[in-house]
């Protein structure tokens, strides 16, 4: 019988010993799946040797499973001549895992305590890399948040070019090219919770109509315009209250000048869903006598929900625009006064639509309904009902730059016939983000 027990012991050593064996030749063929197998078995037939465990530790390293790397390298920390080395392949560990924290703890408990002049230097090299990511992240993240520019021009066709001061079709159609700058710069903080300014150029301009009583020019616009605005996070909803002015020309002449407040907070329902609350203030003042008729203030209240999919983007809003201005008023040739109102309180219902058809390509419908109810003058009850449908595709060379191709149709209704009209846009667009 005893004879029989030393012989079943020493079988299981010899068979232990090869597992572990196959294991180390199986590491340095790269079979490492086939590694940790053997290892394993060696393991569960009792070896518990600190080789065992460190080459556990490494096979399950290269496998990418670092969280069972973790727990054999850990059992090493408790041997004071393992520690080190233990410690080392922890942090390397941790940095896989991008856990950069953990990473630095462990390099700098070797940079203190260890003896091997080796592995301090390598400990060291890895603190030094670690420093660097964090000042190249910084320095992006600087980068990237402290401003930005957006380019965008676009050649279109109008059928029925907009009387913008008192929003009537012209009756003219012709051909035109716009053009805008925008940009940002980052003063303190950051984007989510920091002070910024901001500033536009934009302008638009019409080719001769062909009709010999409308000058060349009539159509034009320009808006320039500076603002800034202070952004924070309170209670969940992403804020920012900003403070702008613009100026604006049409035509020859000089235009309105609007100073502008508004306040906006978007909050996060889900990881797909989101509310956007707007409020938006303007007290409008005219630049030359010919548009007196539109001074005054104009006030948008909106509620929006969006949700943003894989391969899909919906947008829903409703909008309230409320308005004080002054009234129009016209003396004929015989003494006769007309008098038309520009105050209208009007509600807005707006959807979109965008589908993602591949990384390069996405399409977009937009379809807003706009109900305008004017006060009631001596020589006017006026209603508008506005449809807007807009049908585009975009192709998108990279993140910045994108190509725009748009088709858009709006019908006016009105009580008023000098209001009624229709109109159809064709343009086409390139957006830069710098």
């Amino acid at each position: 019988m005893a004879l029989a027990f030393i012989s079943m012991q020493l079988n299981a050593a010899v068979s232990i010993n090869q597992n572990f064996e196959q294991g180390i030749s199986y590491f340095k063929q790269g079979n490492y799946s086939a590694a940790a197998k053997k290892f394993e078995q060696a393991r569960k037939q009792g070896n518990r040797s600190t080789a065992l465990y460190y080459n556990l530790g490494s096979v399950y390293f290269k496998l990418g499973q670092y969280k069972n790397a973790q727990s054999y390298f850990s059992l090493l920390t408790k041997q004071p001549k393992m520690k080190s080395l233990a410690e080392y392949n922890l942090g390397l560990i941790a940095l896989k895992q991008k856990d950069s924290a953990t990473a630095k703890k462990y390099f700098n408990s070797i940079v203190k305590r260890a003896q091997d002049k080796k592995i301090v230097y390598l400990a060291n090299q890895q603190l030094v890399l670690l420093a660097n990511n964090n000042r190249s992240a910084k320095k992006s993240v600087s980068k990237k948040s402290s401003g930005s520019v957006y380019l965008s021009g676009s050649l279109g066709y109008d059928s029925n070019i907009n009387f913008a001061p008192v929003d009537i079709g012209s009756e003219e159609s012709g051909s035109y090219f716009d053009a805008l700058v925008s940009a940002d710069y980052l003063l303190s903080g950051k984007t989510s919770d920091g002070w910024s300014v901001d500033g536009l150029l934009y302008t638009i301009r019409y080719q001769d109509t062909g009709n010999p009583l409308i000058p060349t020019g009539t159509f034009d616009q320009d808006q320039y315009g500076v603002g800034i605005k202070k952004t924070q996070k309170l209670a969940g909803w992403n804020t920012h209250i900003k403070l702008a002015l613009d100026q604006l020309t049409y035509g020859p002449r000089d235009y309105q000048s609007i100073l502008k407040l508004e306040a906006r907070g978007r909050y996060r329902l889900s990881k797909t869903d989101r509310v956007y609350l707007r409020y938006h203030y303007e007290d409008i003042n005219s630049d030359d006598v010919v548009f007196d008729y539109t001074e005054g203030w104009r006030q948008k209240i909106r509620g929006e929900f969006r949700r943003y999919n894989k391969n899909s983007y919906l947008q829903f809003y409703y909008e309230l625009e409320l308005n004080d201005r002054n009234d129009l008023v016209r003396v004929d040739n015989v003494g006769g006064i007309s008098e038309f109102s520009y105050s209208p309180t009007r509600h807005t219902l707006r959807g979109k639509y965008t589908s993602k058809l591949n990384k390069k390509w996405d399409l977009a419908g937009d379809l807003a309904y706009r109900k305008s109810d004017y006060p009631s003058t001596s020589t006017q009850n006026r209603n508008d009902d506005r449809v807007k449908a807009i049908a585009s595709a975009n192709y998108r060379f990279d993140k910045t730059m994108k190509l725009k191709l748009k088709l858009e149709y709006t019908d006016n209704s009105s009580t008023d016939n000098i209001y009624i009209y229709d109109r159809r846009v064709i343009a086409m667009s390139l957006n830069k983000l710098f």
